[in-house]
């Protein structure tokens, strides 16, 4: 049986070493040499991890584990194949779709030009830029963006946070939001809540509420689906890949970024927990299909309603969110258990 695997993310990786372990004959289709932890990002900003440590060497591993990996970009699907953007065409019996998201820039004026910490290459570049920077504005406030601020502050940096809706972290609850705040505004950062970013220019960003300077923008706002699944005829929610409680949609399985997972009204978090959970249930479901059994039901550990989280608040703090529950003490120890579990992730790949 012949599996295809489209990104080399951490939901296409983490399926792969599970399902590798299966008699298949399984190919991954990935443009990058390495899988990156994105938690760590923020930390690569400020030098407390270096590349080789939140890393993972896709060729080295597929060795290992007997997958065969294509060096491209999934591009469209057509007659049963799947078409890769150098030309190849790659014949499959089962479909993992798990191409992640990009980010989205909501049409926003020259927004495109601004940094990321969305990708390895991306945050290198933003890394760059800071040598040259004192004032930073940061977009958006969700974990990623929180975490990148905190981040600059402790560097010294000049910081001003701006969020379109009323308050930080706004996918958590008040408390959570509150708790984070303060830190924020302990460790020197300004916050503009309810201000929606109009337009990037050459020394900051223009809001609904003023001019907001900067000497480098870093946009944390957001997501949108890929190119490969705009193409993909499945059905989708706001862009999404909509699977049913097994993670499939049109025959094809879906996990990670790009999956809209909604079962019993409950959806699914975009979060490295749900990418992890959702590949290993989807390489159980694929060794029952090869043994004959009905699929089982996935699932949701980490939903929007109830979500899981550790979220790094730098100088080695961290406070974890479980099942939207609050749990702040002591933040030192929480710290140390994230990347003590990020550490034995990155580990279990080679």
């Amino acid at each position: 049986m012949n599996v295809v695997v489209t990104g080399g993310g951490m939901a296409g990786m983490e399926f792969l070493r599970h399902a590798s372990k299966l008699p298949l004959n399984i190919t991954l289709i990935e443009p990058k040499r390495v899988m990156v932890c994105q938690a760590l990002l923020p930390e690569l900003l400020s030098d407390k991890v270096d590349e080789s440590s939140l890393c993972v060497k896709i060729d080295e591993f597929c060795d290992r584990a007997g997958v065969e990996f294509v060096r491209d970009r999934a591009k469209y699907v057509e007659n049963g194949l799947i078409v890769t953007e150098k030309g190849r065409l790659i014949e499959y019996d089962i479909v993992v779709l798990a191409v992640g998201a990009e980010t989205n820039y909501y049409g926003i004026k020259d927004a495109e030009l601004t940094h990321n910490v969305n990708t390895l290459e991306a945050t290198l570049k933003a890394k760059k830029a800071l040598d040259k920077a004192e004032r930073v504005v940061v977009v958006g406030s969700g974990i990623t963006g929180v975490e990148i601020a905190l981040e600059l502050a402790e560097l010294g940096f000049d910081v001003r946070v701006v969020e379109s809706m009323n308050r930080v972290l706004p996918t958590f609850s008040p408390k959570v939001s509150n708790f984070v705040y303060k830190i924020m505004k302990k460790d020197g950062i300004e916050v503009e809540t309810s201000t929606t970013v109009l337009k990037v220019d050459d020394d900051g960003v223009i809001t609904s509420r003023g001019k907001i300077y900067g000497d480098m923008v870093i946009w944390c706002a957001g997501l949108k689906p890929s190119s490969f699944v705009e193409n993909l005829d499945v059905p989708k929610e706001k862009g999404w890949v909509k699977v049913d409680p097994f993670l499939r949609a049109n025959g094809y399985f879906a996990i990670g970024d790009c999956a809209f997972v909604n079962i019993d009204g409950h959806i699914a978090t975009k979060t490295a927990l749900e990418a992890e959970m959702q590949a290993k249930h989807v390489a159980k479901n694929v060794e029952r299909i090869l043994k004959g059994d009905r699929l089982t039901r996935y699932r949701i550990r980490s939903s929007l309603d109830k979500p899981i989280a550790m979220i790094m608040l730098a100088k080695g703090r961290a406070i974890l969110v479980y099942k939207g529950r609050l749990i702040s003490k002591p933040m030192k120890l929480i710290y140390k258990i994230k990347k003590i579990a990020i550490e034995r992730f990155l580990r279990s790949f080679t």
